[in-house]
């Protein structure tokens, strides 16, 4: 499963809420695959506080934005892992597919749509009733999603096509597919500022999606193997993990340039912004660690021990509050 995953570069794909629902200190949830668990980080106290055990090969993840639910995809054991995030405990396992990969929520956190990589298919599972309720075929090997908090639509990035497709989640059809950069794998919604933001694996750059008009505005230039992004400090940041160059890519969005390039630890993949908008955490693959980076002052906060194949494809954090620049 590495192999596959390694060359498809990897996902984080991100949602961007309207407004935050967390009170308590939000945890992150990573996923690592190497040794089937997740690490649950205290964003407090800044440390691991759990080590739960989940399926097999743990690659994907998503929480509700109220951190009450957080679903987990294991493409080696072909199911999805259910966890009560507010009591750090595994409630359900649901076979999903032949590799579900990556994974979003809607905005209530009722329906999670998982990405089958190797059926060119997303399915739609009701959280609620634990059951599978249906499957949208789109392009091949599909990787991130996103969805809009309105419920208008599910984006997904359809890697081996070059595309990115927006989904109609009523009608659960494909309505619109835009050729974008070479093998995309992570994608981060900002609805505030309809603006979808696509990690072009091969290409190794960025394409920003006007969502009204469906099209590619511009393409930026990041890192070697962009794998994920994330929109920091109220949308006037994208943050883009380069698998190769054990960097991050801080994209200035005023003006779309690369405002600067930090170290992270090796092999970085998935990326989710703190509710707080200031800080950044960076799951690290090969360190087995995360780091938390600081969105203001351009640095390096911590670095914290994980498990064993840090992955954490996906929106590892609650709901990140509105991201329209003050």
């Amino acid at each position: 499963m590495k192999s596959v995953h390694r060359g498809a570069g990897r996902v984080i794909l991100s949602l961007v809420f309207a407004s935050p629902l967390v009170t308590a200190a939000p945890k992150a949830w990573i996923t690592n695959q190497k040794d089937n668990t997740v690490s649950v980080i205290d964003t407090d106290r800044a440390s691991v506080i759990a080590t739960l055990p989940v399926g097999d090969k743990p690659a994907g993840v998503a929480v509700s934005r109220d951190g009450a639910r957080v679903v987990v995809s294991n493409p080696g054991s072909r199911d999805i892992t259910l966890i009560d995030g507010h009591n750090d405990r595994v409630v359900a396992t649901l076979p999903t597919g032949e590799s579900p990969l990556g994974i979003a929520l809607d905005a209530d956190g009722h329906t999670a749509y998982v990405a089958d990589w190797y059926d060119q298919r997303v399915g739609v599972v009701d959280l609620d009733r634990r059951t599978l309720d249906g499957w949208i075929a789109v392009g091949r090997s599909p990787a991130g999603l996103a969805v809009d908090p309105a419920g208008t639509a599910v984006y997904v990035a359809n890697r081996d096509d070059d595309t990115v497709s927006r989904i109609d989640p009523v009608s659960r059809t494909v309505q619109q597919t835009i050729t974008v950069g070479r093998h995309p794998f992570g994608l981060t919604l900002d609805a505030c500022a309809n603006r979808l933001y696509v990690a072009n694996v091969e290409s190794n750059d960025v394409s920003i999606i006007d969502t009204r008009a469906f099209r590619v505005i511009k393409t930026v230039s990041v890192g070697d193997r962009p794998y994920a992004t994330a929109v920091a400090r109220q949308g006037r940041q994208v943050w883009v993990t380069n698998q190769y160059d054990n960097t991050v890519s801080v994209i200035d969005t005023t003006h779309d340039t690369v405002m600067a390039t930090l170290p992270v630890g090796e092999y970085p993949e998935g990326i989710a912004v703190h509710p707080d908008g200031r800080r950044v955490y960076v799951a690290n693959w090969f360190s087995n660690t995360v780091s938390v980076m600081d969105a203001e002052n351009l640095r390096t906060e911590a670095t914290l021990p994980t498990g064993n194949g840090s992955r954490a494809f996906g929106v590892f954090l609650p709901a990140v509050p509105d991201q329209t620049p003050p």
